[in-house]
């Protein structure tokens, strides 16, 4: 029995080494990286680009002729438009408003921004309510904003937006009314 006994021991050590083993030569896990931006960022780098003009340009046409030829329909929507693309921007330029459909229109680099900056998922800074503490948080703001191509004046507003917190959106509804 004592010999039994002592080839168990063996047997049971023998497999804790092997297991030992294998977990050693396990990689160590990746540690999880987000990107983090600031939205207000996003917004104003867009609202100041070659991108936003366009929109801005179709929007005058498209009332301008509406006015030539009497469409009021059309003429109520440009002005109920205008505003209502005015307050939006607002919203995402001074307070916390999502910048998903400005980011849409560069989605495709998004990706090399990620890869670039070594991260797995890119989100609003605002969006962040809890992270994990293995969590790395990378700053991607900038690289963001520059595929706007933003001007010297554009990069000296978001080299000091840091320095301003965000409008609540409540605050900037309400100032809309008065």
């Amino acid at each position: 029995m004592k010999k039994s006994w002592g080839k168990s021991v063996f047997v049971g050590v023998s497999i804790l080494a092997i297991c030992a083993m294998f977990l050693a030569l396990q990689p160590t896990p990746k540690k999880f990286r987000a990107g983090t931006f600031d939205s207000r960022a996003i917004a104003i780098a867009y609202a100041r680009s070659d991108l936003f003009a366009p929109y801005m340009k179709s929007l005058k046409a498209k009332y301008e002729k509406a006015k030539a030829e009497k469409d009021e329909k059309v003429i109520k929507e440009c002005e109920a438009e205008g505003p209502a693309q005015q307050q939006i921007l607002h919203q995402q330029g001074f307070s916390i408003a999502s910048v998903a459909d400005i980011l849409e229109k560069v989605k495709d680099d998004l990706p090399k921004i990620a890869q670039e900056a070594g991260v797995d998922i890119i989100v609003s800074k605002w969006e962040v309510v809890h992270k994990n503490p293995s969590i790395e948080i990378v700053d991607v703001t900038f690289q963001l904003a520059k595929l706007f191509k933003p001007d010297e004046k554009t990069l000296k507003l978001l080299e000091e937006l840091p320095n301003q917190p965000p409008v609540p959106l409540l605050e900037l509804l309400l100032a809309k009314e008065e």
